[in-house]
């Protein structure tokens, strides 16, 4: 009967796979809701009027698509960079 300390799993690139998987969604369509908002922002401060049979903002799409690459970059980029220190600080703790 020994007293030996709990093994912790190994670890490998499965859970860095799944965290870029899902941020990369949220941050598709969160990004894009961004976008949508500072669009609508500089259309109201440029006093843009939207056309009659579109979106309720000017320059609709060149802000969408800008906030969804954005958003489906930076926030796996973020969240991936967070884990890799968490793991680096607990393994270097141990």
């Amino acid at each position: 009967m020994t007293n030996a300390a709990p093994e912790t799993p190994a670890h490998n690139a499965w859970a860095y796979i799944g965290v870029g998987c899902v941020t990369t969604v949220a941050g598709f369509f969160g990004g894009g809701m961004i976008g949508v908002f500072v669009g609508w922002v500089v259309g109201h401060a440029r006093q843009c009027v939207p056309p009659k049979d579109s979106f309720p903002i000017c320059d609709f799409f060149p802000y969408w698509i800008t906030g969804m690459v954005l958003g489906a970059i930076l926030l796996p980029a973020v969240a991936i960079t967070r884990l890799r220190q968490s793991d680096h600080s607990r393994t270097s703790t141990d």
